[in-house]
């Protein structure tokens, strides 16, 4: 048995997760509750690229909580001796090594090949991703919008700017289309603008185009786009404009609250707890949802606490 249970921000290698120190007991946790396992193989303390994973890839809120709400996490130790390298033997891994990520199943079997060489939070995603989707699990919809995110986050999305009569109204008629990750309302010279995000693998640019010309926006190859004071309108007006939000959510929230769609498939369990909340209005500013979920995520954590119950 290892002597430490878990490990919770004790090392900046592990991010925000709180990691099982032993596997065996990973194991039969994830066998009681029909859980597949998150096995990380991480050097601890370690060099710049393995700080990285766990300050870049393991801190982002989302990641956290899917990694909480749907794996067993189970950290091994890939530079010390004792319980974590016999681990390290029975899996064949190397000591010292950089960041490897191993999934398996209830009862151990491994489900994909793991993920290794591969140190950004895309990859983790796209694994995640693969492994529910095997396992005929649901991919919540907060976690599948975060993927966009990250799309754009690592520069493989395309912007494009198109002036419409109205921009409030502009943004949810761009969001509509299945491509469109994120829109801003704004101004480019006093006219106003949408600024769009959207997935290339989905769509082409022209085609894009077409879309918006049917709804009466022209592209603009203008620069100088400026944020109007008050964009996501419709989400502005809801109580959601207090919770923490990607870009992608709070696009997407701003197409649902004028349809009145339901915002909880939207939404992670921690965010929808927090909307549930009466006090969230007065512990929550009104701009909360433009500001990086990265600080804003634990700021209303230190306000509201969290339903996060660590192992």
């Amino acid at each position: 048995m290892q002597e430490n249970v878990t490990s919770f921000r004790e090392h900046r290698e592990l991010g925000d997760v709180a990691w099982l120190r032993d596997h065996d007991r990973g194991l039969a946790l994830a066998a009681e509750m029909g859980k597949p396992v998150l096995l990380l193989f991480q050097e601890v303390p370690g060099c710049s690229t393995c700080v990285r994973f766990g300050q870049d890839v393991l801190t982002h809120p989302l990641m956290v909580e899917l990694i909480s709400d749907r794996f067993v996490p189970v950290a091994i130790f890939n530079n010390h001796p004792g319980t974590d390298a016999e681990i390290l033997r029975r899996y064949d891994e190397p000591s010292w090594n950089n960041p490897v990520v191993r999934f398996l199943g209830p009862d151990g079997a491994e489900l994909l090949p793991k993920l290794a060489d591969r140190y950004d939070a895309l990859g983790l995603h796209e694994k995640i991703t693969a492994v529910l989707e095997m396992l005929g699990d649901d991919v919540p919809g907060y976690f599948r919008l975060l993927g966009r995110d990250l799309l754009v986050e690592y520069g493989l999305s395309k912007c494009v700017t198109y002036t419409t009569p109205c921009f409030w109204s502009g943004e949810t008629s761009l969001a509509q289309h299945p491509a469109v990750i994120t829109t801003d309302a704004g101004w480019i010279d006093g006219e106003e603008v949408v600024q769009v995000y959207f997935d290339p693998r989905e769509v082409s640019r022209s085609d894009l185009d077409s879309y918006a010309h049917a709804e009466l926006f022209s592209p603009t190859d203008a620069v100088g786009f400026e944020l109007d004071g008050e964009p996501q309108y419709y989400l502005r007006k809801n109580v959601a404009r207090h919770l923490p939000l990607t870009p992608a959510q709070r696009t997407r929230i701003n197409l649902a609250v004028p349809y009145r769609d339901w915002l909880a498939c939207l939404l992670s369990p921690q965010q929808s707890a927090w909307l549930a909340d009466a006090e969230l209005q007065r512990s929550s500013g009104d701009d909360t949802y433009r500001q990086d979920i990265r600080q804003s995520w634990p700021a209303l954590v230190a306000e509201l606490g969290s339903i996060r119950k660590e192992n």
